[in-house]
């Protein structure tokens, strides 16, 4: 076992150093390479980590005094370090693996004291029968509690990494809810913000983002699909879902600021406006293609419209597997995600010509291919948010119990 046990040591090192190159990446948008490369380390070290902890039932020459404590910060790595960020403010992820590298040189520098030879360990630390049946009788004790928490974790972090991913962080799942972060990205005195937003939680995460934003010369590129010809035959709203979570819903809530049109936009900007401009920066339901339209309206008629969350999304999973094809699902992703951002896309030329800061509140699903775009414009990340959109221990769970079980 010595020989995993110092490969665990080593990728412990390498992974916290391949963090920082990460988390420093992260905020200056350099060597993006190094993502890949830190993800190969971390589950590298996971997977070594989970066989050295196997170890300590077979070895009683591991020494615990270091390995332990590395293991214990995997487990705290699987849940992002919580609750780091309340503290670190947009750098919780840095700090963690800045903290990773020297919290691994000092255990390393404590088996150096053990051994009086080397930071690795040597075989002089692994003299004598390895095997010790009360060692292993207490290893597996040990383990009825620790295995199945450390796989909880496991499958957490899997769900958050799958979150993080496919939003490019703008959702972040932490034990205690769901975050949504905004990125600032600056250049030329310009400010590009980019608010992940839900369309459901807890209205103070609405009103906070609300109060953030400036009066003076900011433009809020506003979200929101228009039907001018009436395809929508139902109601599509997100309020009885909200009611059953108890929570608010996005549209209960609305940013301050004067409306203004395309027209107004190539216009010369007047100081004497108060607060910021709001344009309506989305597409029309026309430009969708019709299973796109059914789609929503199935939406909305079984899932969005239901008493019960749960026999809603039964009804909808049902018309869904009749209905919705591959080829529909592609179709309705282009209209509901390419399309749409290809929209707010378009006018930033013409805003950050205007305005000193444009605001960008739309679904956390459309921020990584605005992103993507406003990067290659050659704006850098300046700053990040992080709001807490969702507590789950504010969440009525003996409602949604109740409701689940009375669709049994």
């Amino acid at each position: 076992m010595r020989k995993p046990a110092n490969l665990f040591l080593i990728l412990f090192i390498a992974s916290a150093v391949s963090g920082v190159l990460h988390g420093l990446s992260q905020q200056y948008g350099l060597f993006p390479i190094v993502a890949q490369l830190h993800r190969l380390l971390w589950g590298a070290c996971l997977i070594n980590g989970f066989f050295v902890y196997l170890g300590f039932g077979f070895n009683r020459h591991l020494p615990k005094r270091v390995l332990i404590p590395l293991l214990l910060w995997l487990l705290w790595a699987l849940v992002a370090y919580w609750p780091l960020d309340y503290f670190a403010l947009g750098w919780g992820q840095l700090v963690a693996y800045i903290g990773q590298l020297i919290f691994g040189i000092l255990l390393l520098k404590v088996n150096s004291l053990l051994n009086n030879k080397s930071l690795l360990l040597t075989p002089e630390q692994f003299v004598g029968p390895s095997f010790s049946f009360s060692t292993l009788i207490k290893f597996v004790l040990i383990s009825l509690v620790v295995l199945p928490v450390s796989f909880l974790l496991v499958a957490f972090s899997v769900v958050s990494g799958v979150l993080d991913r496919s939003t490019g962080g703008f959702v972040q799942l932490r034990p205690d809810g769901l975050y949504m972060q905004e990125k600032v990205y600056h250049l030329d005195g310009k400010d590009i913000r980019l608010a992940g937003m839900i369309h459901l939680g807890h209205g103070s995460y609405f009103s906070d983002l609300i109060a953030s934003i400036p009066a003076e010369r900011t433009l809020i590129l506003a979200e929101g699909v228009s039907d001018e010809a009436g395809l929508m035959s139902e109601r599509f709203s997100y309020g009885n879902i909200a009611g059953n979570l108890g929570l608010a819903s996005q549209e209960q809530f609305h940013f301050a600021g004067r409306r203004i049109s395309l027209a107004d936009l190539r216009r010369p900007y007047r100081e004497d406006y108060d607060g910021p401009h709001i344009l309506d920066a989305d597409i029309d339901l026309q430009q969708f293609d019709p299973r796109s339209v059914e789609v929503l309206n199935a939406l909305a008629r079984y899932f969005l419209s239901a008493d019960s969350l749960w026999q809603g999304y039964l009804e909808f999973n049902r018309w869904a597997e009749e209905n919705i094809t591959v080829d529909t699902n592609r179709v309705l992703m282009h209209d509901l995600i390419d399309k749409r951002n290809q929209a707010v896309i378009d006018l930033l030329p013409q805003a950050l010509e205007r305005y000193d800061v444009v605001v960008v509140p739309w679904g956390a699903l459309h921020m990584k291919g605005i992103e993507t775009a406003v990067r290659a414009a050659d704006f850098y990340l300046h700053d990040t948010y992080l709001r807490r959109s969702i507590s789950f221990f504010d969440l009525p769970l003996g409602r949604i119990v109740q409701q689940l079980r009375s669709n049994d």
